[in-house]
C-alpha cells in the first residue's frame, strides 16, 4: 500500500472535512494517507480556529517554533515511510530544504501544494523572492486555482507534473442550511434587523483586519445609502477591529454589526441577502458566497489570493475600483438593475455547484494517483528520471 505523508504547520477547522474526504477517497485506492501537523504558534493560536485530525488520518508532533516564523516538525521516520510527501512552499518549514535535496537526489517524491507567490500584504518581498526558485525543484505540484497552475508553468514545470485541486472550503453544509430555510422565514427574519421584508442587504461575513479593510466598506455602504435608502450592511465576524467597528456604526441603525455567527444562524443571514461585499482581500469567502448563490461584490487589488480568479466580472460577481466611489457604484448599478442582479445570482448559482469541496478531493485524490503512478516506486522513480522524454510521456 502506497503511503502519502502530508505535512502542514497546523490545521485549520475549514480543512478537516478535506482531510476526512481525502483520507476515505484514497483509502478505496488502497493508498494510506496520514496528515502530520503540529499545534499553532503564538501568533496564530489568538485565533482559535484550529482542529486536530483524528487518527490514524492525522499525527501531531511537537511544533518547535523560532520567532514564530519557522517550524521545526521532528517528522524523520514519517518522512523514509513514506513514498509520497507534500508539504507547504513557505519558507517557514525548516524540513523543507532536506526534503528538496532528498528528491534531487532521488530518494524520494516530494510536491508542493498551496498557491505558490504570496501576495498578503504583510509578506516580504525578500522572501517571496528567496523561495520563488525553488518552486520547480519539487516532483510535483498540487497549484490552489489554474492560475497558479499556469505561474508554475511559466517559471519552468511541466504541465504533466500539475495537479489544480481547485481550492475550496466545506460549503455543503451552507447549501443545506440554506435550501431548508423558506423564503417567507427568511423575509420574516429579515425583519428583526431591518425593521422591513423589503430591505436591500449587502452581507460582509469575516475576520475583522486589516486586510479586509473595513473602513473602505463602511465608507462606500454609507455611498450607497444616500442614493438607495433600503439599503443595510450586515456584518458578521470577529477580529482586532471590532473595537474600532462597533464604534465606527454606533449611530448609525442601518448597519448591523452581529458578532461572530454559526450554523443555521449564519446560513439565515446569506439566505436573506442579496450580495456578498468586501472591501478588501479576498479569499475563500468568495466559494461561500457561490454556495448561497449571491454575488460577490469586490474591489481589484494585487494583494487577492489565487481563488480571486474564480470570479468572472459580470457573470458571478462584479469587481470594482478600489476606492469608495468605485466600489459604492459597483454595488448600486447590481442593486438597482434587476435584471443584472439575476443574472449574478445565476452565475453564482453556477459557480457555487462548481467549486465544490467534493471536487477538491477528487482533484487532490486523482492528483496524487497520477503522480504516484508517474514515479511508482523510489527505485523506478530513478530509471523514470533517467528515461527518454518519449517514455516519461508514454508513463504520463
Amino acid at each position: 500500500m502506497p503511503k502519502v505523508l502530508i505535512i502542514q504547520a497546523e490545521v485549520k477547522h475549514y480543512r478537516l472535512p478535506f482531510y476526512l474526504g481525502l483520507y476515505k477517497s484514497l483509502q478505496q485506492a488502497n493508498i494510506e494517507l496520514t496528515v502530520a501537523y503540529s499545534r499553532s504558534n503564538s501568533l496564530q493560536s489568538l485565533r482559535k480556529d484550529s482542529a486536530e485530525v483524528p487518527p490514524p488520518i492525522g499525527h501531531q508532533v511537537p511544533g518547535h517554533w523560532f520567532f514564530n516564523k519557522f517550524l521545526y516538525q521532528p517528522l524523520w521516520r514519517q518522512v523514509f515511510d513514506a513514498d509520497l510527501i507534500i508539504t507547504g512552499s513557505e519558507v517557514k518549514y525548516v524540513i523543507n530544504p532536506f526534503l528538496l535535496l532528498l528528491s534531487r537526489l532521488g530518494l524520494k517524491t516530494v510536491a508542493f501544494w498551496g498557491l505558490g507567490p504570496n501576495k498578503h500584504p504583510d509578506r516580504s518581498p525578500f522572501v517571496e523572492w528567496l523561495k520563488r526558485p525553488f518552486f520547480t525543484w519539487v516532483d510535483w505540484w498540487f497549484a490552489y486555482t489554474p492560475t497558479i497552475a499556469e505561474y508554475l508553468q511559466s517559471e519552468g514545470m511541466l504541465p504533466e507534473k500539475i495537479t489544480n485541486v481547485q481550492n475550496a472550503t466545506d460549503s455543503a453544509e451552507l447549501r443545506r442550511l440554506i435550501s431548508d430555510i423558506t423564503d417567507t422565514e427568511a423575509s420574516k427574519a429579515k425583519l428583526t434587523p431591518t425593521g422591513s421584508a423589503d430591505s436591500r442587504i449587502g452581507l460582509y461575513c469575516g475576520t475583522l483586519a486589516p486586510i479586509k479593510d473595513l473602513p473602505l466598506l463602511i465608507k462606500s455602504a454609507r455611498l450607497v445609502q444616500q442614493r438607495c435608502p433600503d439599503f443595510h450592511l450586515v456584518i458578521i465576524g470577529n477580529g482586532p477591529d471590532r473595537p474600532w467597528l462597533e464604534q465606527e456604526v454606533a449611530n448609525e441603525p442601518w448597519i448591523h454589526y452581529l458578532g461572530s455567527k454559526f450554523g443555521r444562524e449564519s446560513a439565515m443571514y446569506y439566505k436573506m441577502a442579496d450580495m456578498f461585499v468586501l472591501a478588501g482581500t479576498a479569499g475563500l469567502a468568495v466559494v461561500d458566497s457561490f454556495a448561497a448563490g449571491i454575488p460577490y461584490i469586490g474591489t481589484i487589488l494585487p494583494t487577492h489570493p489565487p481563488e480571486i480568479s474564480y470570479i468572472v466580472d459580470g457573470e458571478n460577481g462584479q469587481l470594482a475600483p478600489h476606492n469608495p466611489e468605485g466600489f459604492a457604484e459597483a454595488i448600486i448599478e447590481v442593486l438597482t438593475k434587476p435584471g443584472l442582479m439575476e443574472h449574478l445570482r445565476s452565475g453564482a448559482r453556477a459557480s457555487g455547484a462548481q467549486y465544490t469541496m467534493e471536487a477538491m478531493v477528487d482533484n487532490y485524490s486523482q492528483g496524487i494517483r497520477k503522480c504516484l503512478d508517474y514515479y511508482g516506486s523510489p527505485l523506478a522513480r530513478n530509471a523514470v528520471e533517467r528515461s527518454s522524454p518519449e517514455i516519461k510521456s508514454e508513463q504520463t
